[in-house]
This record gives structure tokens, C-alpha cells and sequence, in this order.
């Protein structure tokens, strides 16, 4: 069973979400919180595997939790966004989260998200995805990071890496095989200093690096 903690201060949304998660049969609600400074106090006493946060409350925003939670094994993050707060979409995958939503998705696309993050993988639904290449498209490089440059196709794959894929459909992607694109994510990984392939990510995302290449 997958402990699900919802966190928003609008009590309707709380309650549309308890009732869209209600009857996945591997989900439980197990509480919910008003703000930032509530979830946290939550979870220093109990326990969740994810948080639904919505990433402006406020106070405390999602991102500011998110980056408080961020290193812990446990819970996973996934942020409910809108389009008019779409610009911190980049902050929170640079503070943490695994999972970026819109508030009106449906119930299945929630479930599927949670069960994607408890897997270890990141998901970002696609008009997500599509609301935060618009903005790196616009957004100048910042101050070069301390790294080794990235090739081209090493970028290429960096930035399939943002939209969500697996080495397997990146391989495809870009008619390669597997271990081709395994090596070019270790090279990555080397180059960038990171620990694995979030950490590349929120390192891309705060330097630049993929704005072009979406």
C-alpha cells in the first residue's frame, strides 16, 4: 500500500483529491496538511511514501518544502502546478520533486504518477513538460557551471533525459543502442558531477544547459 500525504490549502482540492485517490486499491490518504510548515510537522511525527504538494501556498511554497525534503529516502514529492505558476516548475526539479502535475488531472493519471515516483522514476505530465521547454526556450544560460562541456549528442541525450525517457526509448529516439546511450549517461554523470540522473537534471536546469536542445 502506497501512503499518500495531500498538501493544499484549499480544502476542496484536498477533497477532490481524496475522492479521485479513494479508490485506487494500492493508494491510502493517509492525512493531509493546509501548508508547508503543517506538512512538515505531519511528517516529523508519521509517516508517507508521497506528498502531493501544491507548489504555491502560502507562507511556505511547494518548492521551499519540496527543497526541505529533498536527500530524504522517503516521501517522494509530486507537485500540483497550474499554468499561471508554471515558471517554478524548474525550481522544484532543481529542489527535488520526482513528479510535476496540473491540478485538473484526472484521477488515473495521479495514481499512475505516484506509482511512477515510488518506482524511482520521474514523471512530468506532458503539458507539463511542454510549459517548461517554452520556458527554457526563452530562458539565457547562466553563469557556466564547473564542469567538463557536454558533446552534442551527450546534450541530446540530457534533454530526452528531461522529457521523461528511459535509456531504452532514448536509444530508439535517436537509433542507438542501449549500452551506447548507457555510456553517454555515464559520461554525463562524470562530466556534471552527479550522482545520478536527477541530480544531472536539476544541475541542467539551474546552468542552462538544455534550453537549446528541447
Amino acid at each position: 500500500m502506497i501512503r499518500v500525504l495531500l498538501v493544499d490549502d484549499q480544502p476542496l482540492v484536498r477533497a477532490g483529491l481524496r475522492a479521485l485517490l479513494g479508490a485506487e486499491p494500492d493508494l491510502e490518504i493517509v492525512g493531509e496538511a493546509k501548508n508547508g510548515p503543517e506538512a512538515l510537522t505531519w511528517l516529523e511525527k508519521q509517516e508517507a511514501d508521497v506528498v502531493l504538494l501544491d507548489i504555491r501556498m502560502p507562507g511556505l511554497s511547494g518548492v521551499d518544502v519540496a527543497r526541505r525534503l529533498s536527500g530524504r529516502p522517503s516521501p517522494r514529492v509530486i507537485l500540483l502546478t497550474t499554468f499561471d505558476d508554471e515558471r517554478d516548475i524548474a525550481a522544484g526539479l532543481a529542489a527535488g520533486a520526482q513528479g510535476f502535475l496540473l491540478k485538473d488531472a484526472s484521477g488515473e493519471e495521479i495514481a499512475a504518477a505516484i506509482r511512477r515516483v515510488m518506482k524511482g522514476e520521474r514523471y512530468i505530465q506532458p503539458v507539463v513538460a511542454q510549459a517548461l521547454e517554452e520556458i527554457l526556450a526563452y530562458q539565457g544560460p547562466l553563469a557556466a557551471p564547473p564542469h567538463e562541456p557536454l558533446t552534442p549528442r551527450e546534450l541530446e541525450v540530457l534533454a530526452l533525459i528531461a522529457r521523461g525517457m528511459s535509456n531504452k526509448r532514448i536509444a530508439s529516439s535517436l537509433d542507438i543502442s542501449d549500452n551506447t546511450v548507457k555510456v553517454h549517461v555515464a559520461r554525463i554523470l562524470a562530466k556534471l558531477g552527479a550522482a545520478d540522473r536527477l541530480s544531472a537534471l536539476r544541475i541542467a536546469f539551474t546552468h542552462g544547459l538544455i534550453s537549446g536542445h528541447l
